[in-house]
C-alpha cells in the first residue's frame, strides 16, 4: 500500500512563518493536508529554506499511486523529470521539478521541489 508522499521543497522564505505559508498554499492546491515535517535553512544559498513534508495517499497499486503523485505534481510544476524502480516486492517513484531546468511553479516562491513514493514499510 502507498500510504504517503513524501515533498522535499526550496522555497524562498526569510523564516519559518513564510515557509509555512508555502506549505498552505500547497496544501490548498493538492486539496489534500501537507504537513511538515522538517524545516532548515539551505546551506548553500542562506535566502533559501528547505522544508520537507509529507502528505496522505492512500493507494492500493503502483499504477494507481504514480497516477495519484503525478495528478497532484502537475498541479504544483510543470515539467517534472520522473524516476523510479519497480523489481521485485516492492515499488518507487521519484520526481524532481526546479527552475534551473525549466520548470513553472504553480505556487510562488518555490525554486525546486521533489516527490518520493514506496510501498516500504
Amino acid at each position: 500500500m502507498f500510504e504517503t508522499i513524501r515533498w522535499r521543497c526550496h522555497v524562498h522564505a526569510n523564516d519559518r512563518r513564510s515557509a509555512e505559508r508555502v506549505a498552505g498554499r500547497l496544501a490548498d492546491l493538492l486539496d489534500r493536508p501537507a504537513e511538515i515535517e522538517s524545516y532548515e535553512r539551505y546551506c548553500k544559498f542562506p535566502e533559501l529554506a528547505v522544508l520537507q513534508l509529507v502528505s496522505p495517499l492512500g493507494c492500493p497499486t503502483p499504477e494507481r499511486a504514480l497516477m495519484t503523485v503525478l495528478e497532484n505534481a502537475w498541479k504544483i510544476a510543470t515539467p517534472w523529470s520522473l524516476g523510479g524502480q519497480g523489481a521485485g516486492p516492492h515499488h518507487e517513484f521519484e520526481g524532481i521539478a526546479a527552475v534551473s531546468v525549466g520548470a513553472r511553479f504553480s505556487v510562488p516562491g518555490i525554486e525546486r521541489m521533489e516527490f518520493h513514493v514506496t510501498d516500504r514499510p
